[in-house]
């Protein structure tokens, strides 16, 4: 008995002594992320601000990416996540108040690097998968963010928890650090028409769905959610059996063709209800094809 107890210890005194080890580490890769200087080359977006289509930057902003979702309805931020272990984040606010010593350059490398304007990483920011919009795209959002209505409100400072840490240090959480996920000498994409077309709803796709669904969108576990949170599905509706009407129903209802259960937050319902029969066609027409 005597004996058994002596294991039972030694194994509670290595796995107290691991756990301190990996949280230790996972503190210190933190600190030494978040402290790095990326120093990410010139976008030449200028020279695309002139002709930047504000329509097309309010629709990329409150629909197609959602932007809302994270930075409220007015743009002026929110609370996005408070769970202990993970931590308390915060969607900034992106209204001209905020942004108003920024310059066009600035904002752009955060929206496509996740770097803020020290060179630092952003906190909580999806920029690896905004790497896929086109530079007129990009031009389009921040034309659109410069003319919304200035909400004066604070950015409160986000709160790291131990676990965001941990999957951070191992690379679980891309968005927690987006500077470390995007890569700095990636092209920009090249937008194809706005049309229902294969290659549109690819564009589509990749710039706004990869970060849940992963990017070969087979779906899994939501890197970043909370436990709460359900597994993104597999979008490769070509390999699930998927009709059109089936695809149009759910993005049109909220409710599954198949499960006939309502999608789950983080999924953007009330987005999917807005997007056009266009943009609906052109996305069909790209993930019924993969197998």
């Amino acid at each position: 008995m005597k004996t058994t107890l002596k294991v039972l210890g030694s194994l509670l005194g290595i796995g107290v002594l691991l756990l301190v080890a990996v949280l230790t580490y996972a503190h210190l890769a933190f600190v030494r992320q978040t402290g790095h200087h990326y120093s990410i080359p010139d976008l030449g977006i200028a020279a695309e601000m002139p002709k930047a289509d504000i329509e097309i930057g309010k629709r990329i902003v409150t629909v197609r990416n959602g932007c809302t979702d994270c930075h409220g309805e007015d743009l002026s931020g929110r609370q996005i996540m408070d769970d202990p272990a993970m931590g308390t984040f915060y969607g900034a606010n992106i209204t001209p108040y905020a942004l108003k010593d920024w310059s066009d350059e600035e904002i752009a490398k955060a929206i496509r690097s996740g770097v803020n304007r020290k060179g630092h990483s952003l906190i909580f920011m999806p920029s690896y998968e905004y790497q896929s919009l086109s530079k007129e795209d990009l031009a389009a959002i921040i034309a659109y963010l410069r003319q919304v209505p200035a909400i004066e409100k604070a950015n409160p400072p986000a709160r790291v928890g131990a676990l965001a840490k941990v999957l951070s240090a191992f690379n679980k959480i891309p968005v927690l650090l987006p500077a470390t996920q995007t890569k700095i000498e990636t092209p920009f994409t090249q937008k194809p028409p706005e049309e229902a077309t294969q290659d549109f709803g690819r564009y589509l796709v990749e710039s706004a769905c990869v970060g849940c669904h992963g990017p070969a969108l087979q779906g899994g576990p939501i890197p970043g959610g909370p436990p709460d949170w359900p597994s993104a599905t597999s979008l490769r509706l070509g390999a699930e059996g998927w009709t059109e009407e089936d695809f149009v129903n759910t993005v049109r209802t909220g409710v599954s063709a198949k499960t006939k259960t309502d999608l789950r937050a983080p999924m953007p319902v009330a987005l999917l209800k807005q997007l056009s029969e266009t943009e609906v066609r052109a996305m069909w027409m790209y993930l019924s094809q993969l197998k």
